[in-house]
Order: structure tokens, then C-alpha cells, then sequence
């Protein structure tokens, strides 16, 4: 009869940990890999990096309002209509868009999660099971946020986005493009927390498609901060346009992409990612840094693990020993 002494039970559950964690790591990082190149998108929509009021200028507004595909609509998301309660550390940014904006005839929208809920009972629901069985709040936000813009067309901006610059902000509505999104800020990457698009917008409804098709597939990444942005952050929405893109090859004329700098001007972003635990703020620390970091980061961290697995099986196995701790009654 064979028989495990206590020693080699110890070693055998270290190997099997420490296997599981290696194929576990693999898993996670396949998942933050961004899917997308950044060298891809300039070949597949409009970076912008600047935008010149001066086509405006022999615009009235009547006609302004004729040409932009993009209505004068500002849409941000709060739990309750109580925006006080969004921040210890920042004030929200809905006044200062009402106070830009109102004045030019735009109307600010501030939907709550009752707000949401019901639309999408009235109009998608579709996706009413996905967005209910998410296991973290911002992925709801993340969903509404596409849901508005497709409901209704507009701009989108987090509640930490703030105006700097109602005309580039105008310019960018009238510049002919069905849909204009930021960009992350390390990375020429699709960003979620400011975008505009027109009503209806085929991309959104394609994106939409994508965050439900991959929401029950999101419960096997167990990092929180990989998940929001794998099933509905900017990882989903990049792969999304990148799809579509490949489907829609004229896509390049309809789309644009701030360049970071750019955004600058027109927006400015107190992102405070309040969110995420220790795992977004690592990952956002790997992710603020260059592209070669990222991978020396990722190589040294399996390399660790991969000696510890030698390391446990070489002890296991050693000349001379117990072979694992097997024996022989």
C-alpha cells in the first residue's frame, strides 16, 4: 500500500499552487493585454490633435445645430439626483457644465440609477439581465453610459470630467463625425469617460452587443480591475471598434480619437479611479509607464513564479530523497 508522508503531502499542494498561479497569472495578463494595438488605430480612424474654431465662424447657430450630427445634449450618471454625495476628495463637474453649456442651449442630463433602469426596461431589455447580474457597480455605469448616447445622442462626461473649452468642445460636434471618443492616457486606446456620438449610433449598438456578449465570460478574470475593463471598460470598447472596424472599412472618416494632449484643451479629467483596489492601482502604475515596462514587468513576475514551481520540484525529486514523500508499506 502506498502512503503520503506529511512532508510530501506539504510538497505535492505547493506544486499544485503554485501551478494553478502560474496558469492563473497567464490568464489574467492575456486579459490586460490591450487586444488593439495603438499602432492599429491611426490606420483605422481619426486622430485628432487639434481643432480650428475658424470653420464656425460663418456658421449662425440655426445652422450649427442643422449640420452636427451630435445633439446639444450633456448626459452624466449618478446614483441619485444628489451630486453631493459623489465625492469627499472632488466636487462633481455637473455644474460646471450646466453653467458652460446651459447658456449655448445645450441641456445637461443627469440620469440616476432609477433613471437608467427604467430605459432599459422600456428599451433594451435586452441587456437588462447582463447589466443586473454584474458584480460591480462601475460596470453598470460603464453600460448606462453607452445606453444614454445611443437612447438619445450627445456627449457623454464623467462626473470628474470638466469643461475647459465650450468651442473646441462645439468644434468637435461639427466636425463631421458620427462618433468621437478620448483616449486612455498612456495609450492610444478607446477611453470611456468623455465621448460623443449621434443617436442610434451603429458602433454603440455594436459595443452594446459586445459588453453583453462577453458578461458571463468576465466571472473567470478574478482581478476586479481587469474585469471592469475586459467585460465593460475601455479593453471592451477598444476590441469593440476595432471589430467594426474591420467590418466597415470607411469607418476612418466617420470616427475620431483625441490624442491625449489634445483632450487637454477642451476637457480636463481629475481621474481619481476611486474605484479600483490594489490591483487597478498596480496595474494603472505598469500601465502609466512605457510599453517595454509593461512586458519586463510581466516577464520578471512569471519568471518568479516559474523558478518557484522549478525550485518545489526539484526539492521534490531530489537525488536521494523520499521521491515526494511516497512510501511503500
Amino acid at each position: 500500500m502506498i502512503t503520503l508522508a506529511g512532508k510530501g503531502i506539504r510538497r505535492l499542494i505547493a506544486v499544485a499552487v503554485l501551478s494553478l498561479v502560474a496558469i492563473f497569472i497567464n490568464n489574467q495578463f492575456r486579459c490586460a493585454d490591450g487586444f488593439p494595438l495603438a499602432s492599429e488605430l491611426p490606420e483605422l480612424i481619426n486622430i485628432i490633435a487639434e481643432c480650428t474654431t475658424n470653420s464656425l465662424e460663418p456658421l449662425n447657430e440655426s445652422s450649427l445645430l442643422v449640420e452636427s450630427r451630435i445633439p446639444n445634449l450633456i448626459h452624466q450618471l449618478w446614483k441619485t439626483d444628489n451630486v453631493r454625495t459623489y465625492s469627499t476628495e472632488i466636487e462633481a463637474s455637473l455644474d460646471s457644465w450646466k453653467n458652460m453649456f446651459e447658456p449655448l442651449n445645450y441641456t445637461v442630463k443627469l440620469w440616476t440609477d432609477e433613471d437608467i433602469l427604467q430605459l432599459i426596461k422600456d428599451k433594451y431589455s435586452w441587456i437588462l439581465t447582463t447589466y443586473e447580474t454584474y458584480p460591480q457597480n462601475i460596470q453598470r455605469a460603464d453600460i448606462a453610459r453607452l445606453l444614454v448616447i445611443h437612447a438619445e445622442g450627445g456627449i457623454y462626461a464623467d462626473l470628474d470630467v470638466y469643461p475647459t473649452s465650450a468651442p473646441q468642445i462645439q468644434c468637435l460636434q461639427h466636425l463631421g463625425l458620427k462618433a468621437i471618443f478620448a483616449s486612455t492616457v498612456s495609450t492610444l486606446e478607446l477611453s470611456n469617460h468623455f465621448f460623443m456620438a449621434e443617436r442610434g449610433s451603429p458602433l454603440l449598438q455594436w459595443t452594446l452587443y459586445a459588453a453583453k456578449r462577453r458578461g458571463a465570460a468576465s466571472r473567470y478574470i478574478f482581478l476586479p480591475y481587469l474585469q471592469v475593463f475586459w467585460s465593460t471598460g475601455p479593453t471592451m470598447v477598444t476590441e469593440a471598434f476595432r471589430k467594426y472596424a474591420w467590418l466597415y472599412g470607411t469607418l476612418r472618416h466617420d470616427m475620431g480619437l483625441l490624442e491625449n494632449g489634445y483632450s487637454k484643451v477642451a476637457i480636463s479629467h481629475a481621474a481619481g479611479r476611486s474605484w479600483q483596489g490594489l490591483d487597478g492601482q498596480v496595474l494603472n502604475y505598469i500601465a502609466d509607464h512605457s510599453r517595454m515596462d509593461v512586458l519586463l514587468a510581466c516577464a520578471a513576475f512569471l519568471s518568479l513564479v516559474t523558478g518557484l514551481v522549478y525550485a518545489t520540484m526539484r526539492h521534490c525529486y531530489r537525488p536521494g530523497g523520499d521521491r515526494i514523500g511516497l512510501k511503500v508499506k
